[in-house]
């Protein structure tokens, strides 16, 4: 059987947007607060511990070992009063000291617990579409969720960086560059990889 030379095949420049923490980000530049320094989260029903956590900036993520999805009362405080959750710790069977509790509620004061805005976010998602729209066509644009897209790059690749010195990968990766900038003055944080087709990124 002969060897399939894959260098023949049509190649795509394909870029995937990830905004990182994208809810609570949004919430914190609303805030004029540093997504990455405060410690936040975003719950629905945050008024007891069957609240639902849809999203917690890496500050947050770090301090209480929580990622998203996740309930208030998995949390090591208490979401009223901001104390340690010793029941918890029990249940858990966490070796804990004095240090460690002055730790967690030290953080569980200056922590953000907020509702979400979904209609915020929605208009917060539209103003990065519209930035996409500056680097490729609609027909280039395929949105995966609120938060995540593929821009195929391809045809504006060139346009963008009409170098003849780089590489492809080194336009893509310029080009890249330059959208997270775009991104980043507009409203929120970002995570922007770039491979040949969707799927590779999905496989890398």
């Amino acid at each position: 059987m002969p060897l399939i030379d894959y260098s023949r095949e049509p190649k795509s420049d394909i870029a995937f947007v990830d905004m990182k923490s994208f809810y609570a980000s949004v919430e914190c530049r609303e805030r004029g607060l540093d997504p990455l320094k405060t410690s936040l989260c975003v719950m629905s029903r945050s008024e007891h511990s069957q609240g639902l956590i849809l999203a917690s900036s890496p500050t947050f993520k770090r301090i209480f070992g929580k990622t998203n999805v996740s309930r208030a009362r998995g949390l090591p405080f208490d979401i009223q009063t901001r104390r340690f959750n010793y029941a918890l710790s029990e249940k858990e069977g966490w070796q804990i000291t004095p240090t460690f509790i002055a730790y967690i509620e030290a953080w569980a004061k200056h922590t953000y617990i907020v509702p979400p805005r979904m209609d915020l976010y929605i208009e917060k998602n539209l103003d990065i579409q519209n930035i996409f729209q500056e680097f490729a066509s609609p027909k280039d644009i395929l949105p995966y969720s609120i938060d995540e897209s593929f821009l195929d790059l391809t045809s504006s690749l060139n346009y963008f960086c009409p170098s003849s010195v780089l590489s492809r990968k080194d336009k893509l990766e310029a080009l890249a560059r330059h959208i997270q900038h775009r991104i980043w003055k507009k409203q929120a944080l970002y995570q922007l990889q770039d491979s040949a087709t969707p799927i590779l990124y999905w496989l890398s």
